[in-house]
């Protein structure tokens, strides 16, 4: 669920973006993924009134931010994404009642020919992790 997030995700990370949209969008596709593994009910999330979206009872930080010389960069998060832009990509959903945390984080460079994932030869899955580990 938090690959698929950050899939389509980072699809989105392109010149012109509103960082604020961006979340929103990002929100919703997580709580599809929410309901499908049966951490929120369709009902829930229609009944749905407190002041933050209901998937931050399981994500409750924000998708991306800046990077650049700084960890965490100073950018306008009011405003939209520029080509030469930096940003995380790292979707997470946690669990409290199980002690539980899934987090992944790509850094991705948006251009104007689509958006270059920095880490994309850094293995995901368990299998690429555990044949990398055995190499």
């Amino acid at each position: 669920a938090v690959l698929h997030v950050m899939k389509e995700a980072t699809k989105m990370l392109k010149p012109g973006t509103n960082i604020q949209e961006y979340e929103k969008e990002v929100g919703k596709i997580m709580t599809g993924q929410l309901i499908d593994l049966g951490l929120l009910t369709k009902q829930e999330v229609e009944d749905h009134k407190g002041p933050l979206p209901i998937h931050k009872r399981f994500y409750m930080h924000g998708t991306s931010h800046f990077i650049g010389l700084d960890t965490h960069d100073v950018g306008n998060r009011y405003g939209e994404m520029k080509a030469g832009h930096v940003f995380t990509c790292e979707p997470g959903i946690y669990i409290p009642s199980e002690n539980l945390g899934i987090r992944l984080e790509n850094d991705i460079l948006i251009t104007h020919d689509g958006p270059v994932d920095l880490m994309a030869n850094i293995p995901l899955e368990a299998d690429e992790i555990e044949e990398l580990m055995n190499s």
